[in-house]
């Protein structure tokens, strides 16, 4: 009788380490349009030492950036969140509106001067 739950509990970890490494699979690389280019190059000189994102349309059609004008780690230029004792990363705020202004179908490519993708 112990050697079907064994039989199950080595077969859910097969699949475990399987779903795990698909997980980490690293996603295929974009090619990105020169004005696409251009924008992700302008990004790159402008986020040095600052808090930004930049988001890449799937098809690499069209890139859009947001950089912090505010140096500090947390709530980037929201500074609503400061009076309710908030404290989210900047980045990810600048994340979120790099993708609004790339519209649908767009992933992030850069948080901060770090590539993600």
């Amino acid at each position: 009788m112990t050697a079907f739950p064994t039989r199950i509990a080595v077969a859910v970890g097969a699949l475990l380490l399987a779903a795990c490494q698909q997980a980490s699979a690293p996603l295929p690389p974009v090619t990105a349009s020169a004005q696409a280019q251009s924008t992700i190059d302008d990004y790159l000189r402008k986020v040095d030492g600052r808090f930004g994102a930049l988001a890449l349309s799937q098809d690499g059609a069209r890139a859009t950036y947001y950089i912090c004008q505010s140096r500090l780690w947390k709530n980037c230029d929201n500074y609503e969140l400061n009076d309710r004792f908030v404290s989210v990363p900047s980045a990810k705020l600048a994340a979120q509106e790099a993708l609004s202004r790339c519209g649908g179908g767009c992933g992030i490519l850069y948080l901060n001067d770090q590539r993600q993708r």
